[in-house]
């Protein structure tokens, strides 16, 4: 949370009784963040006020989530805390190049974020390889958790401070670039890709399989594979 921090704060001042929600780290990695007080140490240490932070592994209660045309996931573990007691969720992203998943945003927020520790390990797999497996399996676990969310998810994400290495077929775009937001996951991703690299679908998918995996190309790819959302938006400038 700790950049864009005013703006979090300030909506979550704007929500009565909303409070940030996380949940636990993979349960490869059981130190630290893997553990509830753990996470809440690291969470507070960055300033974050305890009671205004809701780790929804709390009560190490689980529901394996079914995936309706998932590819390499049946089924993911999220916590029935996020299921069962919130109205709404907003995901809320720094969306951020690079990392793991090629960039964060809605997508991984939602299938590695919003899952438990141990619904984190199925998505990752043995050994944690950044491949092709691990994108459908994000993809998967993002829809199967959107899905049993119903409705009440809401994604926005803040494009700013992006530094981006060049690409062949586009001129890339960086700094501070605006804030998507939207109800449809795939949608809200690809428009916020598109700010930064401003191409069609059929072109990011022509880009070699390392490329898509690099830039998390692959991950509008296979969303939209499943069902999971739309690649095509109206973007309404406000």
């Amino acid at each position: 949370v700790d950049t864009n921090r005013g703006m979090w704060e300030a909506l979550l001042n704007h929500i009565p009784n909303s409070k940030f929600v996380e949940c636990n780290y993979a349960s490869i990695y059981p130190a630290g963040r893997g553990n509830t007080q753990g996470n809440i140490r690291a969470i507070t240490a960055q300033g974050v006020d305890k009671n205004r932070l809701d780790i929804l592994d709390r009560n190490n209660e689980y529901t394996e989530v079914p995936i309706k045309g998932g590819k390499e996931l049946k089924s993911v573990s999220a916590p029935t805390a996020l299921l069962k007691e919130y109205g709404c969720v907003a995901v809320t992203a720094n969306f951020r190049i690079p990392s793991f998943a090629g960039f964060s945003g809605a997508c991984k927020n939602v299938g590695i974020g919003l899952a438990s520790g141990e619904g984190k390990t199925q998505v990752h797999g043995l050994g944690v390889r950044k491949d092709a497996g691990f994108f459908r399996r994000l993809a998967d676990a993002s829809k199967g958790i959107h899905d049993a969310m119903d409705n009440r998810l809401i994604f926005i994400n803040v494009v700013s401070n992006i530094h981006v290495d060049p690409l062949k077929g586009t001129k890339v775009r960086t700094g501070n670039l605006g804030i998507v937001g939207s109800l449809d996951l795939l949608a809200a991703d690809q428009a916020a890709a598109d700010l930064i690299y401003g191409l069609t679908p059929a072109e990011y998918n022509a880009y070699s399989l390392q490329e898509k995996i690099d830039r998390g190309f692959l991950q509008l790819e296979y969303l939209d594979e499943i069902k999971a959302g739309n690649r095509t938006y109206k973007l309404i400038t406000l």
